[in-house]
């Protein structure tokens, strides 16, 4: 049996960013990396292995970070634990002090009549899988997705690059249900422009064919005719592991784990997707997932596995996201004015559009939009949508800096940037102070003489 100070399970974002981060806060200590992947990949690169990358391999997560961090790596599943002893898939056992959950999150499958069919594919995590889809997208041209989420709406328009007939149905009344309609509609508008079919507020609910896909059937009762299905309907935490060595879960929502990502159980730690996630603004259960959380939790837990060195700056999840479709960036960060409606929250909504360049005949120039929402009584910045050029995507990172330190809508009125024509807005038009601008002069209008 080996013996080890720290144990990660998962190869994932969050588990590499943790082991780095231990190693360099207890460099003596001994650290192993166990996971079932002998070659893990980049999540957020996965929908742009079906074209823009040659191959899948040019997704790899490195591994070149741990061995420099003398991390051992183990490619094989932990089917249980005992007295902080792992049982491994290929008979070993190993020992740990502490030891850090990251087992990430498995696709959802809808249930839908027939998706055992072949040529019914999930957007999964797992090479081997990527590369059979990525086959048998090279032989076909009618496909369906199903979900005009991020990842949806990502593989669409990688799929529209290699000139297939593309079809993306989405339940919801628009794209990217996560921001507010006029950005999925605008996400809407360019895909139609590429050639994509675009249906809205339906559902599938059969698959077609005999033992092959051949349609789908809508929840309306029209059909639509294909040959391949991909589903991108979302992920849930990965539970198998934490389920095995009874740690405290709840069920589609991840590990319990306190402010410190500590389990039910003590010496284990739970960091990522497969960690329960709580909203920044309600404290209740969220069901992000993403990577730049996974791997801040990773630092975190990396640094305080044998004592609180890292004091936790804020305890939920505040969703910021990013994406380019076509030559759009789209971004959002905290809460939507969708959102907000639904909370009851009292906001005030700002809206800003300038060219990213100054003047506006720098090559390289793009149109962008920033909504902002303040909150009323408070002022303090709750949320912000953005889209545009590339500057969208630092920008969105700037803003979710000045929501986590609750600037309101006269810290950022007042805001010292730096500019220059072939990098920024100009400063008199600099769309997030702009945005500001506008909902300022609404809560200025609407106070008593």
């Amino acid at each position: 049996m080996k013996n080890y100070d720290v144990v990660i399970v998962g190869g994932g974002p969050a588990g590499v960013t943790c082991a780095i981060s231990a190693k360099n806060t207890y460099p003596d200590k001994k650290m192993a990396l166990i996971r079932k992947e002998s070659k893990p990949l980049i999540p957020c690169g996965i929908p742009y292995t079906l074209n823009t990358l040659k191959n899948i391999d040019d997704d790899l997560l490195p591994d070149n970070p741990l061995i420099a961090n003398n991390v051992e790596i183990t490619n094989a599943e932990v089917i249980g634990c005992s007295n902080q002893n792992l049982l491994l898939s290929t008979g070993n056992e190993i020992h740990f002090e502490k030891l850090v959950i990251a087992t990430g999150s498995v696709t959802v499958m809808p249930p839908i009549e027939g998706t055992e069919k072949s040529g019914v594919f999930l957007v999964e995590k797992k090479r081997d899988y990527l590369e059979n889809l990525k086959s048998e997208i090279s032989t076909t041209e009618k496909i369906i997705i199903l979900g005009g989420g991020y990842i949806g709406v990502e593989v669409a328009d990688e799929l529209l690059d290699l000139q297939k007939d593309i079809t993306i149905v989405e339940m919801k009344d628009a794209l990217i249900p996560t921001m507010d309609d006029e950005f999925g509609k605008k996400v809407e508008t360019i895909l139609l422009e590429r050639g994509c079919k675009v249906i809205t507020s339906k559902s599938i609910q059969k698959v077609l064919g005999n033992g092959k896909v051949s349609g789908v059937e809508l929840n309306d009762g029209s059909v639509l005719s294909c040959d391949l299905l991909i589903v991108s309907c979302g992920y849930k935490p990965n539970l198998e592991l934490a389920k095995k060595i009874n740690l405290v879960v709840e069920e589609g929502k991840g590990i319990l784990v306190d402010d410190y990502l500590r389990t039910s159980e003590k010496n284990i730690f739970a960091i990522g997707d497969c960690a329960a996630k709580y909203d920044y603004f309600t404290g209740e259960f969220s069901n992000v997932m993403l990577a730049s959380t996974a791997m801040a939790e990773g630092r975190l837990v990396g640094s305080n596995l044998f004592s609180i060195k890292v004091i936790r700056k804020y305890q939920g999840v505040l969703g910021t996201f990013s994406t380019k479709i076509g030559n759009t960036v789209f971004a959002v960060c905290g809460i939507t004015e969708k959102r907000a409606k639904e909370k009851s929250l009292d906001y005030t909504m700002g809206i800003s559009t300038a060219i990213d360049r100054h003047p506006i005949k720098i090559p390289g120039a793009t149109e962008v939009t920033v909504k902002l929402i303040f909150s009323t009584y408070s002022h303090t910045l709750l949320g912000a949508q953005i889209m545009g050029g590339d500057s969208v995507g630092e920008m969105i990172n700037m803003i979710s800096v000045m929501i986590l330190n609750k600037m309101t809508d006269m810290d950022i009125d007042t805001l010292q940037i730096g500019t220059h024509p072939l990098l920024t807005a100009s400063p008199i038009a600099y769309p997030v102070i702009n945005a500001t601008v506008d909902a300022i002069k609404k809560w200025y209008r609407y106070q008593p003489a």
